[in-house]
């Protein structure tokens, strides 16, 4: 844990002193993520596909804050003995605010406050299962310019509140709270900036 504490603090030292690139007011940011992932299990004979990407886009309304808005898409499909057990998707749509504590620099440290709308659909149902709800979260980032205009990011875990509900009648609905800053969600990106 410390060499990562160490690794992070090398990176601010280096992109405050190369501070070339970096936000300023009234600059808008295009962002993405995506992630494809693929396990197939020889000994259940079972294989599950996951695919998720999301686009964002952002204004900085001073030099330290930005806000913008997101949607985002994700399916999961496992196949057990050539048979379909589980497809799902999933739509999100979004708003996010974050700030920037050295948004001049090649490298800044931000915090990123979001809440998003959503919508899961199983397919395997007959006819389609829905559960809708919502999902308000905070977590740290870091963003690192490697060009005048495309940055890198990535968000290190999160502490959030979420709830959902079957659109069936007599469904009461779910809500959770999670809280996790470690290196086993982490969320990567890229942002260019128009």
């Amino acid at each position: 844990m410390k060499k990562v504490f160490l690794f992070i603090a090398l990176i601010s030292i280096f992109g405050i002193a190369t501070a070339q690139e970096g936000y300023s007011k009234g600059n808008t940011i295009l962002s993405g993520t995506l992630g494809i992932s693929s396990l197939n299990d020889k000994d259940d004979d079972t294989e599950t596909n996951n695919t998720s990407f999301s686009v964002g886009v952002g204004n900085f309304l001073t030099q330290n804050i930005a806000i913008g808005v997101n949607v985002g898409y994700g399916s999961e499909r496992v196949t057990e003995s050539s048979i379909v057990t589980t497809d799902n998707s999933l739509f999100t749509a979004g708003a996010f605010g974050r700030y920037y504590f050295s948004p001049n620099s090649k490298f800044s440290i931000f915090g990123h406050l979001g809440v998003s709308y959503l919508i899961l659909t199983d397919k395997t149902s007959n006819p389609d299962f829905k559960v809708t709800g919502m999902d308000v979260f905070a977590a740290p980032g870091f963003n690192y310019f490697i060009s005048k205009n495309l940055s890198l990011e990535a968000v290190v875990g999160r502490i959030g509140y979420s709830s959902a509900k079957a659109d069936v009648i007599g469904a009461k609905g779910a809500t959770g709270f999670d809280f996790g800053i470690d290196l086993s969600n982490v969320t990567f990106g890229v942002n260019f900036r128009l």
